[in-house]
């Protein structure tokens, strides 16, 4: 009985700490906006993928490849620090493309559990994207998705690397991108409509 005793007492704290503490989850973002424009127009603002001018968080860009699957762009932020990015697919009819983030840059360390930790120039893992624009009864309407993982892999994360600063950061480039797009295009929008899942 007493064996037995232990061997509960040990399998329900075991399971009570794997419920507190966990890994990485996936996030998954989706941002959308109407602008008051023909989706060609806005299409044309977006669709060469070296060309990332109306995104406030990128200063400057240097691709390979242009819209050619495989192709590889490197973002010099505003803020400082660099991301590498690789095109994945690319629908000039559909007005879409996706990518995906194969180098983050750091800016330095923070103290974290008796070590340091990089500091990545944007706190995610893992982190894929695709945006399309579609006709909505002669507006158009962007979506732009994107999945990702907090940048921190072990359980109990910094707070600078859990998982809402990841969501926060990735919700203000694209929402933020959004509004300048439409900027861009010279036209009215709506609100940006964000959704967050995990």
């Amino acid at each position: 009985m007493k064996k037995y005793l232990l061997l509960l007492a040990a399998t329900l704290s075991l399971v009570s700490a794997g419920v507190f503490a966990h890994g990485p989850v996936r996030g998954k973002l989706t941002a959308t906006i109407q602008i008051d424009a023909p989706a060609a127009k806005v299409w044309d603002v977006i669709k060469n993928y070296d060309d990332l001018s109306w995104l406030p968080a990128v200063a400057s860009v240097k691709g390979d490849g242009g819209n050619v699957k495989g192709s590889v762009r490197v973002l010099s932020l505003a803020n400082g620090g660099t991301i590498t990015e690789e095109l994945k697919a690319y629908d000039e009819a559909k007005y879409a493309y996706k990518y995906k983030i194969t180098d983050i840059s750091h800016n330095g360390t923070i103290k974290h559990a008796g070590q340091d930790e990089p500091l990545p120039v944007f706190p995610v893992g893992n982190y894929a994207a695709e945006i399309q624009v579609t006709d909505k009864g002669g507006k158009a309407e962007v979506e732009w998705v994107a999945t990702y993982y907090r940048a921190y892999v072990n359980n109990n994360p910094p707070a600078e690397l859990n998982e809402e600063a990841a969501d926060k950061a990735v919700n203000e480039v694209l929402t933020k991108g959004l509004l300048n797009l439409a900027k861009k295009a010279g036209a009215g929008h709506s609100e940006v409509r964000v959704d967050i899942k995990r």
